[in-house]
């Protein structure tokens, strides 16, 4: 609320008539405003005075970047100021776009066209039918998820950062075959079971499958088991 708006009882200071002290508005240096509220049965209460919106902040021709290079011969005339001064304005939204290009590469807040951008750098296939969030959340996890690549572990995060909203787990049986002893019969195998509490249909389960085969080891063989639907009781 704006500084002015709040009025208390006894605006100079002490007491609003209910034990309640009311300090006067103070500034921490940056023209944020507080007042501060202190008292018997609430302790301390310190509430930030708004002080409206921000200015939005200039454009790129205000800083005179091409008529402040010119010959001082130039700058003297009115007639090509004025004219370099038009193409400065013209040049705004290429010179906004340069100044803020960190930011326009950084999967936060680059826009959807960067994003798939950055993500075929990055060897990312995006969902398209996912949020922009869950978009922005797989690029920003590109370096881990090749990581931990073809571990328990890598085959966790990429179900997770595909579909968000399914509850997979992984089960893993920790079986391992090396060359010059092979596996006896009935000995554990390097496999593992994907497990989706969660009836999904055929098509989110092949979508599902296609994944685990992008992430899982080479020689490793898995089983995906989904949660049956439960039947309807005819009556």
């Amino acid at each position: 609320m704006p500084p002015d708006q709040y009025k208390g009882p006894d605006e100079d200071g002490a007491a609003n008539g209910h034990g309640t002290e009311i300090e006067p508005a103070s500034t921490d240096g940056n023209g944020n405003g507080y007042r501060t509220f202190s008292g018997s049965g609430f302790g301390t209460l310190m509430m930030q005075l708004s002080l409206g919106p921000k200015e939005t902040p200039p454009v790129a021709s205000t800083r005179a970047y091409l008529r402040n290079g010119l010959p001082s011969l130039y700058q003297d005339g009115d007639f090509g100021m004025r004219f370099i001064g038009s193409l400065e304005e013209l040049l705004d939204p290429i010179v906004a776009i340069l100044d803020a290009l960190p930011s326009h590469f950084d999967p936060n807040f680059a826009p959807p066209d960067i994003l798939n951008l950055l993500a075929a750098w990055l060897g990312v296939d995006l969902d398209e039918t996912q949020d922009i969030k869950h978009q922005r959340e797989m690029v920003r996890r590109a370096a881990e998820l090749g990581r931990r690549r073809g571990t328990v572990r890598g085959l966790e995060l990429a179900l997770k950062l595909h579909f968000p909203y399914l509850p997979l787990r992984v089960e893993d049986n920790g079986g391992v075959i090396w060359h010059g002893k092979p596996a006896k019969e009935g000995n554990a195998t390097s496999d593992f079971v994907v497990y989706c509490d969660k009836p999904v249909d055929a098509d989110l389960q092949a979508s599902v499958a296609r994944i685990i085969e992008q992430y899982k080891p080479v020689q490793a063989t898995y089983r995906l088991r989904v949660k049956a639907a439960k039947k309807k009781v005819e009556s």
